[in-house]
C-alpha cells in the first residue's frame, strides 16, 4: 500500500521555495546583528530586512511579515527598483505560506512593475521565479511555464545556482503533470546539477528527493528495472547522509523526514517483510523530526506503514492501536488537516473490516465520511480562492494592456501637439490622425466589451447545462432506489406471509436476481433519463390536475424512455395486461380521448 507518494510530491512543491544556506538560528542572529550596525547603508538594510523576513516565517510569521513590510517601506525612497521588487517577492512568498493567495498575487504584480526599474538580473529572475511558482500553485500551467523560462533567461550566466535549481525543479514538476517523461528527466537532472553547484544543503536535499521520486516512478512503470529502485534508495539515503554530516546547515529538516519516510515505504512495498527492522528505523527517524516540526502528514504516513506491517502479520488489534495513536497525534496538531484525519479513519475502517468487526468498521467509516465532507468543503474554498487569483491576474493583465495602449496613444498625441506648435499648416493632418487613433481605440474597446459579454454568456449557458445534467442524473438515481426499495418490500412481504420452505427460498432467489438485473440496467436507465427535462413531471401533473400517483409517473417515465408494455411489466414485476389498464387510467386522468395517443402527449410534454 502506497501511503506517502502523493504527499511527497506535494511536499516537494512546498519545500522548493526554500533557498538559504546556513542554520536558521545562526542566519537570523547574523542578520539581526547586521541591522544593529548604525553605519549600515539604507539599501543594504532593505535587503537584509527582506532576507530576515524570509528566514523568520517558520518560527515567527508576524515578525517575518513586519520585517518584509519594513523593507518595502524603506525601499520606496530608492530610485533602483530592485529593493522594492525583492521585498514584494518576499511578501508574496510569505502570503502563500499563510494561504493568502490573493495578496500574494498583488505582491507579485507590483514586484514586476518594480523590475522595470531594476537592472539586477538576479533579483528580476527571482521575481519571475516567484511568479511562475504562484501560477503553478493555482494550476495555471501555461503561464507558470512562460514565467519560469523568463526567470531562466534572466538568471543565465549570473551564477545564481540555487534559484536556477528551483526553476528547473518547477519545470520538472510541470512536465511530470503533463506526462512528458523526457522533459521530466531533463529538468530533474538540471535541477540536481545546479543544486550541487549552489553548495546549499537544503537545495541539494530537495533536488535529491526529486531525483529519488523520479527513479521510483520509473520503477513502478517497469518493475524489472531493479537499478531504478536502487537509485531511489540511494538518493534518499544521500539526503540522510547530508543531514548527518552538516546538521547545523540544514534549515528544512522536513526534507530529511521525507527521505526517511520514502525509504521506509520502499522497504514495505518492495522488500520482504523481514526488512521490517530497517523500515522501522527510518520511520522512527521521520517521526522524531515530524513531531518537532508538527508535520501531521508525515506522522500519519509513518503510522500508516507501521499498521500495514501489523495487518500483514494478522495482528489487527496492533494495527488498530497504531492507527489510533497516530490519529491522536494528528488530532492534537494545531493545523490538523481534515484530509489527513479522513485518511486515518479510512485506514481504521479497513482494519476493522479485515478483522471481521463490521460494527466497528461502520463506526469508523461514518467518521471517515464526516472528515471527508469537511475536507471537501475546505477544498471548495481553496478552489474559489485560486479562481479569484486567476481572475485578478487576468484583470491585471488587461489593465496593463490598456495602459500600454494608452501610453502609445499619448505619445502619438504628444507628437501631434509638438507638430501643431512647430507647423500650423500640419494641424489638420495631425488632428485627423488624432481622430483616427481615438476611433481605433474606441472600436477596440467596444470589441473587448463584446467579447467579454459573449464569454460571460457562454459561461452562464455552460453552468445551466451542467445544472440540468446533474438534476437529470439525480432523477435517474431516485428511480433506481425506488425500484430497489419495492423489491426489498416484496421480499419482506413474502417472508411475512409464508412459512420457511423450499418454495419460499426459490421466490426469494428470484427477487434477488431481479434486483441484480435492475443494478445492471441502472447505467442504461441513467443515460436515458438524462434526456428528461426536470419540469417533465410538473407538466404531467398540471395536465392531469395533480391526479397522477407515483406509480402513474413511473409508467409515464418508462413510456418516455421508449419501453414497450412487456418491458415495463417486466421491470415492475406485473402482468402485461395490467400495464394496458394502467395506460387507460392515465389517459383518463390526462383528459385524453380514446383515439388520442398517450405516447405522443408524453413526448410533447418532455
Amino acid at each position: 500500500m502506497k501511503y506517502n507518494i502523493k504527499f511527497i510530491i506535494t511536499l516537494f512543491l512546498f519545500l522548493a521555495g526554500l533557498h538559504q544556506v546556513r542554520s536558521q538560528s545562526i542566519i537570523v542572529d547574523s542578520l539581526k546583528g547586521l541591522l544593529r550596525n548604525p553605519k549600515l547603508e539604507p539599501e543594504k538594510k532593505a535587503m537584509i530586512l527582506s532576507h530576515l523576513g524570509r528566514n523568520l516565517y517558520e518560527t515567527d510569521m508576524p515578525s517575518a511579515l513586519n520585517a518584509a513590510n519594513e523593507a518595502l517601506q524603506l525601499s520606496h525612497q530608492f530610485s533602483d527598483g530592485q529593493y522594492s521588487a525583492f521585498a514584494l517577492a518576499t511578501l508574496a512568498y510569505l502570503n502563500v505560506q499563510r494561504d493568502s493567495l490573493v495578496l500574494a498575487q498583488k505582491n507579485i504584480d507590483n514586484a514586476l512593475i518594480y523590475t522595470e526599474k531594476s537592472k539586477n538580473k538576479v533579483i528580476n529572475g527571482y521575481v519571475w521565479l516567484r511568479k511562475g511558482w504562484l501560477e503553478y500553485t493555482v494550476n495555471n500551467t501555461a503561464k507558470a511555464t512562460a514565467s519560469l523560462f523568463k526567470a531562466l533567461q534572466l538568471l543565465d550566466g549570473q551564477k545564481a545556482y540555487a534559484y536556477e535549481s528551483l526553476v528547473y525543479h518547477y519545470l520538472a514538476s510541470i512536465y511530470a503533470d503533463l506526462k512528458d517523461p523526457e522533459n521530466l528527466k531533463k529538468y530533474t537532472r538540471l535541477s540536481q546539477n545546479s543544486a550541487i553547484q549552489s553548495r546549499d544543503p537544503d537545495i541539494i536535499c530537495n533536488a535529491y528527493l526529486a531525483t529519488a521520486s523520479s527513479f521510483l516512478q520509473n520503477f513502478r512503470k517497469d518493475t524489472s528495472q531493479k537499478k531504478s529502485l536502487d537509485s531511489a534508495i540511494f538518493y534518499n539515503q544521500q539526503v540522510l547522509q547530508i543531514s548527518q554530516l552538516q546538521p547545523k546547515r540544514i534549515v528544512n529538516h522536513i526534507n530529511v523526514a521525507a527521505a526517511a519516510l520514502n525509504i521506509a515505504n520502499i522497504y514495505w512495498e518492495f522488500f520482504p517483510k523481514d526488512y521490517k527492522d530497517r523500515a522501522e528505523k527510518n520511520i522512527n527517524h521521520a517521526l522524531a523530526i515530524a513531531r518537532k516540526t508538527k508535520h501531521e502528514e508525515v506522522i500519519a504516513n509513518c503510522y500508516g506503514i507501521l499498521s500495514e506491517y501489523a495487518i500483514a502479520e494478522g495482528n489487527y488489534a496492533e494495527a488498530e492501536r497504531l492507527f489510533l495513536a497516530g490519529f491522536a497525534e494528528v488530532e492534537n496538531s494545531a493545523g490538523s488537516s481534515m484530509r489527513v484525519k479522513a485518511s486515518m479513519m479510512k485506514g481504521l475502517a479497513t482494519v476493522a473490516e479485515k478483522s471481521g468487526n463490521t460494527e466497528k468498521a461502520l463506526h469508523y467509516y461514518k467518521q471517515y465520511m464526516q472528515y471527508e465532507q469537511e475536507a471537501y468543503n475546505a477544498a471548495k474554498l481553496s478552489i474559489v480562492q485560486r479562481l479569484g487569483v486567476q481572475y485578478e491576474a487576468e484583470k491585471k493583465e488587461k489593465e496593463l494592456e490598456t495602459l500600454q495602449e494608452r501610453a502609445i496613444f499619448n505619445r502619438k498625441l504628444n507628437f501631434i501637439s509638438i507638430g501643431l506648435i512647430i507647423a500650423g499648416l500640419l494641424a489638420l493632418v495631425f488632428l485627423f490622425r488624432s481622430y483616427h487613433f481615438r476611433l481605433k481605440s474606441s472600436i477596440q474597446q467596444q470589441k473587448l466589451r463584446t467579447e467579454e459579454s459573449a464569454r460571460l454568456k457562454a459561461e452562464q449557458e455552460l453552468l445551466e447545462e451542467r445544472q440540468d445534467k446533474l438534476q437529470k442524473e439525480l432523477l435517474a438515481g431516485n428511480l433506481q432506489v425506488e425500484q430497489k426499495n419495492e423489491l426489498l418490500q416484496t421480499m419482506r412481504n413474502k417472508l411475512a406471509d409464508q412459512p420457511e420452505s423450499g418454495m419460499l427460498k426459490n421466490q426469494i432467489e428470484r427477487i434477488l436476481k431481479e434486483g441484480q438485473h435492475i443494478d445492471e440496467d441502472f447505467e442504461h436507465a441513467k443515460t436515458s433519463l438524462a434526456n428528461i427535462h426536470p419540469e417533465f413531471f410538473n407538466r404531467l401533473q398540471q395536465q392531469a390536475n395533480n391526479k397522477l400517483t407515483r406509480l402513474d409517473l413511473k409508467h409515464c417515465t418508462y413510456i418516455l424512455m421508449g419501453f414497450s408494455n412487456k418491458e415495463i411489466a417486466h421491470r415492475l414485476g406485473v402482468d402485461p395486461k395490467s400495464i394496458i389498464m394502467a395506460r387507460y387510467r392515465i389517459k383518463q386522468k390526462l383528459n385524453l380521448e380514446k383515439e388520442d395517443s398517450l405516447d405522443l402527449l408524453i413526448q410533447k410534454l418532455s
